[in-house]
């Protein structure tokens, strides 16, 4: 280095003076995406400003540096410090997101004040001596860690084990290398899987998802994607997506997130209130056909009680007094000799449960006997009442069955809240009314089988009625097919003619035969199969298990897989559309760990019932899920996974992100876009995948979510994007100890977000989580989470986040730029 002279003129000493700031601040390093507090930064770059004029000030004579220095002030770092002052009054640099933009400007200024920098040195000391640059959060090994390829597939050794694994594997593996090899994709095989997962929410979560993958398509990345796993509101954009590329080629059919539209994107939005009717035929249509269905549902239940009502006009005829007395007394007397015998039994090892049966029939029949001995005494005193009201009674039947019912479909309670109120209070009004339309129906009945002729026909007795109307119930329930008299025929036809792309005009695609072009990623919808009767303890604790949907393989691990060709839907092949309308039957009476015993009762009974049964192909049953099977429905008896039939229902009410059957398969990236609603951000659906994860494979996700949750003052979210390590565990031969990367993309706003979306907000301060009941889309609200979604998808592509290369030649290099600036320390998990 050059000796400096001395005495030090006022330039060097100004330039030292000043340099012993400038070189021990962020100016003139990097700002840590992981830790940075960008308005701290933007301060100390005000600061600069007072530390110059200080220095001037206390070193007169300095009239190099000076110039220099006020060269360098006006022109480079001013014009920042002015762009950015009001940004940081209005709160957009305490969000990560909002200060994507001043990263990329700070920087730009740190290289041009480091130049700044070197020029005081030469100043103050006559030579240059390059600082070191502080370390990055993450060392090179740690990254490099994350990037080590792992073989996907399920393993051997998860719970729950998959007999037929081997094969899902080999057929899987095969559809993705065909997909590569289409993409001219080179990697080794069965290595490194990419997985796309979108969640459940409804129209929502579709619409915002819309966005995400428009964005991913428009950066050339869609491509890249193995797996694309779906659940709900999620799976109508990913049955979009598999469709329109099963018949056309490449994603531009579904890209332009800026516009304008294409084909495929512009009927969806066209069709975003998928459950309205486009005229008043159609209404009609869609409401008579759900009463229609309610009404054939209802003919076992009355036939039944037509049955009782001619079994206790026979049992008056015998002139025994109090008969259900005496059937009650009786079997207490059973019930008392098999608790002695249960008793014995257990002293001896020996008929203890012939004495458990004794004992649990006998007090059934007890229970019924005094039932029935009550509703007779009620008989008496109010059957003449009963008979001569009966119309108020059926009138009173039908509106309390009906109401929940048409109000789905009449415009005036397309208001959200019109529509929780009125549902809300007809489900109270239903479970108040229809026990006592049923006792007034069996007193009705009752009194009309008592009477020696009901009509001009002299053959036809009250007795005979009766008898008429058991067959022709017991008829109607033997020919009942309850997928089609329920609500899911209606809600999967509606959703076929919005998401499902077939060039065929029909949307009847089989899924066996969905993606012959190997474009699309493999897709995997999720849904839940209803066990609550399942003797295994951990399905009988979830009430269900992950019941997936493929284009080769269809099943759980409960019920075991069988090839997609062997699963009958109303007995013809599983489509894409079903499949996509199951994963979505949020509305059902079994749902899960989500289900109530009671409310199951009363919407089985008043037929809102999304679900879906469909037969088990190891039990293979040629019939309809018949009566039986609404009855199972109705109280959950019977449903495990041993039964020909099975129920089926939203992914979402056992995990709503989509994500399980990729943890699964071990795939290496994963992008999960979250749409449900989540206003409190609880952050429900994802941390329950966490527990089941870590449970049923050993998974473990460590998501750091504060920089996502809601702010309580401003209900702003710092940034809508988290990338975390997923630790896969050892898995035996060739699936070792390894890490895996997830990019977690949530439903939030940021306070960065277009005028468009601040406007919607203004108008609907719910938006982003309003409520998933409301699936009637406006264009304006539809366009809204579309954008919301764009936004979300374009700031994890902004420069402050890519800062080598803005347009990544594939998801792996993507990865490798966000890991670097997104990544916290493996010291610090």
């Amino acid at each position: 280095m050059t000796s400096v002279p001395s005495p030090l003129t006022p330039d060097q000493l100004a330039a030292h003076s000043l340099l012993s700031e400038l070189r021990t601040r962020i100016a003139v390093q990097p700002l840590p995406y992981q830790y940075g507090i960008e308005t701290r930064a933007l301060e100390s770059l005000w600061e600069i400003f007072g530390l110059a004029r200080n220095v001037m000030k206390a070193f007169p004579g300095c009239k190099v540096f000076s110039q220099i220095t006020t060269d360098m002030l006006n022109t480079e770092l001013r014009p920042v410090t002015a762009k950015w002052h009001r940004a940081h009054q209005a709160g957009v640099l305490d969000s990560k997101d909002g200060a994507n933009e001043f990263r990329i400007d700070l920087n730009a200024l740190r290289v041009k004040l480091i130049d700044f920098c070197e020029q005081l040195q030469l100043m103050a000391y006559g030579g240059i001596c390059k600082d070191k640059i502080t370390p990055p959060v993450v060392n090179f090994d740690d990254l490099e860690k994350c990037f080590i390829p792992i073989e996907f597939g399920i393993p051997n050794d998860t719970v729950g084990k998959v007999n037929n694994f081997c094969d899902i594997n080999t057929s899987e593996a095969a559809e993705i290398q065909s997909r590569r090899k289409h993409y001219s994709i080179n990697k080794t095989e069965k290595t490194d899987a990419v997985g796309l997962s979108l969640s459940g929410g409804g129209i929502r979560s579709a619409t915002f998802c819309l966005g995400v993958v428009q964005v991913l398509s428009e950066k050339k990345l869609m491509k890249d994607f193995d797996y694309l796993s779906t659940v709900s509101g999620g799976g109508y954009i990913g049955s979009f997506i598999t469709s329109t590329l099963s018949q056309k080629e490449g994603y531009e059919a579904i890209s332009k997130p800026y516009g304008p539209d294409t084909d495929p994107v512009r009927h969806i939005r066209q069709n975003a209130k998928y459950l309205s009717a486009a005229n008043l035929k159609q209404r009609w249509m869609m409401v008579t056909g759900a009463l229609a269905g309610l009404i054939l549902n209802l003919s076992a239940p009355i036939g039944i009680i037509a049955a009782i009502a001619l079994i206790s006009n026979y049992t008056s005829m015998l002139n025994i007094p109090n008969f259900w007395l005496w059937i009650a007394g009786v079997s207490g007397g059973a019930s008392i000799i098999g608790i002695i015998s249960y008793g014995i039994g257990l002293r001896f090892g020996w008929g203890a449960k012939a004495g458990s049966i004794i004992v649990a029939v006998g007090s059934g029949t007890i229970t019924i006997a005094l039932l029935t001995f009550i509703v007779s005494k009620g008989y008496d005193s109010l059957g003449k009442v009963t008979s001569d009201n009966w119309k108020t009674a059926t009138y009173l039947a039908a509106l309390a069955f009906a109401i929940p019912l048409i109000a789905k479909f009449i415009p005036i309670f397309n208001s959200l809240r019109a529509k929780n109120i009125l549902l809300k209070y007809s489900l109270i009004l239903a479970a108040v009314i229809v026990p006592l339309v049923s006792l007034a129906l069996l007193y009705s009945f009752r009194a009309v089988g008592s009477l020696s002729q009901v009509s001009t026909i002299s053959w036809l007795s009250g007795q005979v009625l009766l008898i008429l109307i058991i067959a022709t119930c017991s008829i109607i329930s033997l020919c009942l097919n309850i997928n089609l008299t329920g609500l899911h025929k209606l809600y999967r036809d509606q959703l076929a003619k919005t998401f499902v792309e077939n060039d065929n005009k029909s949307d009847d695609l089989p899924l066996e035969f969905v993606n012959t072009s190997y474009r699309a990623p493999y897709h995997l919808i999720n849904t839940t199969v209803n066990l609550p009767s399942s003797k295994n303890r951990t399905l009988r604790d979830r009430r269900g298990d992950f019941f997936i949907f493929s284009k080769h393989w269809c099943g759980s691990a409960a019920t075991g897989y069988s090839s997609t060709g062997q699963w009958k839907s109303n007995g013809a092949a599983v489509d894409l559309a079903t499949a996509m309308a199951i994963s979505g039957a949020a509305v059902s009476p079994q749902m899960g760990p989500n289900s109530v015993s009671s409310v199951s009762a009363l919407m089985t009974l008043l037929n809102i019932r999304l679900g879906y049964w469909i037969s088990n192909p190891k039990i293979a049953s040629k019939n309809s899920p018949g009566f039986l099977c609404l009855l199972r429905e109705m109280t959950g008896i019977g449903m495990n996974e041993n039964n020909p039939w099975l129920n089926l229902s939203d992914g979402g009410h056992i995990e709503n992100m989509g994500l399980y059957e990729l943890l699964r398969r071990r795939c290496k990236f994963i992008v999960c876009v979250d749409g449900e609603a989540d206003p409190r951000s609880t952050f429900e659906g994802q941390l329950t995948l966490v527990r089941h994860a870590q449970i049923d494979f050993g998974v473990r996700l460590e998501p750091r979510l504060d920089d996502i949750r809601l702010d309580p003052k401003s209900t702003l979210s710092r940034t809508h994007s988290h990338l975390l390590r997923v630790h896969y565990p050892d898995a035996g031969p060739g699936k070792p100890e390894a890490i895996g990367l997830m990019l977690y993309l949530k439903l939030s706003l940021t306070g960065d977000e277009t005028e468009l979306l601040k406007r919607y907000r203004s108008i609907s301060p719910d938006f982003p989580h309003e409520s998933t009941l409301d699936q009637f889309y406006t264009e304006e609200q539809f366009e809204a989470y579309r954008q919301l979604g764009v936004h979300v998808a374009e700031g994890v592509f902004s420069k402050a986040l890519l800062d080598e290369n803005t347009t990544p030649a594939d998801v792996r290099e993507w990865f490798k730029q966000l890991a670097k600036n997104m990544l916290e320390s493996a010291d610090n998990i």
